[in-house]
């Protein structure tokens, strides 16, 4: 037989050439290298070139000036394929006039083409959107968009994005509303039933950067987490859960880029304010259960909820507002607290008072898991001055879980020796800290407890089991990578 034949029956037998061929999906998803690296990687060979170029264009891509904005436009577009593997874009302009015709235009090819586009954030819409009348049209009309937030700075320009979002051909999941104008009229400048009409169906996350009036003629049952500002009238929880009765997530926050709405708020008014809502919510009015409720401890008070929630965050808790926070707490009924604190004595001050870990009545549920952030701002308090106060402030709870943050949440990175960023009284308690006197003074005073966690700027994560079986408390340290998996999994 010829060996041209017997060549040609093996390949048969084996498969064809094209089923050796190197499957780039596949070898993509092993290849997670940080991005200066696939740079790097990417000058071995063609192949491996395309694939690196692939993946940073499908990373997130945040740009901050006008050079790096065209740059980043003439690498997309100098291969026909590369618009359509943007999936994340962040824009960053400032000012009006910075972004010039040639730039511009660039912009709007790069747009047009990025049929794959999934989030588009633009911090200072009046850049982008007043530099070529074109963007507009091109932004509505992204395929695949889930994701849109930008910040207007004028009155045309909210009614550009208004446009934009009633006229787009996608169906958005999350949606931010933001705005650089301080107005007591902001309700107006976005017509917010009009915006969000053509998503209500898809819509899951929804951000309001000022509470509106008119969310009775909004209806969505899709959407599962709500960030909005509080003033004086709006929002009510009542309107809230007919608009989205599906919510699973509630935030009360101003915008940081406008001025808070709140803040006009007499304090004087505060217990009215919350009468009427709680009055509005009788007969059962808002939702049987939300998951999650967050932010200061004043604005909830007045927001005055009165369904319970899993996990509640009370951010800036401060002893002169214990009153209000006991209040939240009493409808919440949160098995799992986030107490966000500026000082340690804020936690006894209310001491002999009603207790934020124990239920005012037998037949409510107890505050199991609790985690403290504390952001010291005057005075770096000693290990003895946090014994002092979390002690007291602990005995009679059943919590189960603490976690203790210094200064605050830090995130995934606790484990970083350095942290630049973090300075003052907080980085004078965190290096002074003698942890295992803590560790030991806390769980010798809560019987309750079976973790504790700790998570100290320049000191990292630290995790412990405790084991009351023999009698005596004892503990075993987690090891790190496993203490931020039980750290997530019990903050879930």
């Amino acid at each position: 037989m010829p060996v041209a034949t017997r060549g040609q029956q093996r390949l048969e037998q084996r498969g064809s050439p094209a089923s050796y061929a190197l499957n780039l999906d596949t070898l993509q998803d092993h290849l997670v290298v940080p991005r200066q690296d696939l740079l790097s990687a990417s000058c071995t060979s063609s192949l491996v070139r395309n694939l690196e170029i692939r993946d940073l264009l499908s990373r997130p891509v945040s740009l901050h000036t006008p050079h790096d904005l065209q740059r980043w436009c003439q690498f997309v577009l100098a291969e026909e394929n590369r618009p359509a593997q943007v999936r994340d874009l962040y824009i960053h302009l400032q000012g009006l006039g910075s972004l010039s015709k040639k730039r511009s235009t660039l912009l709007l090819r790069v747009l047009q083409r990025a049929k794959l586009l999934r989030r588009l954030f633009i911090s200072w819409a009046d850049a982008v959107i007043d530099a070529n009348p074109e963007i507009p049209s091109a932004i509505s009309r992204l395929p695949a968009l889930e994701s849109f937030e930008a910040a207007p700075f004028s009155e045309d320009t909210h009614a550009t994005i208004s446009d934009i979002l009633a006229n787009m051909d996608s169906r958005l999941k999350f949606l931010s509303l933001r705005t650089g104008l301080d107005s007591d009229d902001l309700e107006w400048l976005y017509d917010v039933p009009r915006v969000l009409a053509p998503h209500l169906e898809h819509l899951e996350e929804l951000r309001l950067a000022s509470p509106d009036g008119r969310t009775p003629a909004i209806r969505s049952r899709t959407l599962n987490t709500l960030r909005v500002a509080i003033n004086k009238e709006q929002p009510r929880p009542s309107e809230l859960s007919q608009a989205f009765p599906n919510l699973r997530n509630l935030i009360i926050s101003a915008d940081a880029i406008n001025e808070n709405p709140f803040k006009a708020v007499p304090e004087d008014r505060y217990d009215t304010l919350r009468n009427y809502r709680v009055v509005e919510q009788t007969g059962n009015r808002v939702w049987p259960s939300l998951d999650t409720l967050r932010g200061k401890v004043a604005p909830l008070y007045v927001l005055g909820l009165t369904c319970p929630v899993r996990r509640l965050e009370l951010k800036k808790y401060r002893s002169s507002r214990h009153h209000m926070a006991v209040e939240v707490l009493r409808y919440a009924c949160p098995s799992k607290l986030i107490l966000g604190i500026q000082s340690v004595e804020a936690l006894t001050m209310g001491h002999g008072e009603a207790s934020l870990l124990v239920p005012q009545s037998p037949d409510r549920p107890h505050v199991t898991h609790l985690t403290i952030r504390l952001d010291p701002k005057d005075v770096a308090p000693s290990t003895q001055d946090l014994l002092d106060d979390f002690i007291p402030f602990l005995q009679r709870s059943k919590v189960e879980y603490l976690h203790i943050s210094i200064p605050k949440d830090i995130g995934e990175h606790g484990e970083l020796e350095d942290h630049w960023f973090i300075y003052g009284p907080a980085r004078e308690c965190a290096l002074a800290l003698d942890l295992d006197l803590l560790r030991d003074g806390i769980i010798g005073a809560v019987a309750s407890l079976r973790v504790l966690a700790f998570t100290v700027v320049v000191r990292g994560k630290m995790l412990w089991t405790v084991d009351r079986s023999g009698g005596s408390p004892t503990t075993t340290e987690v090891e790190a990578v496993v203490a931020k998996g039980l750290i997530r999994c019990e903050e879930a």
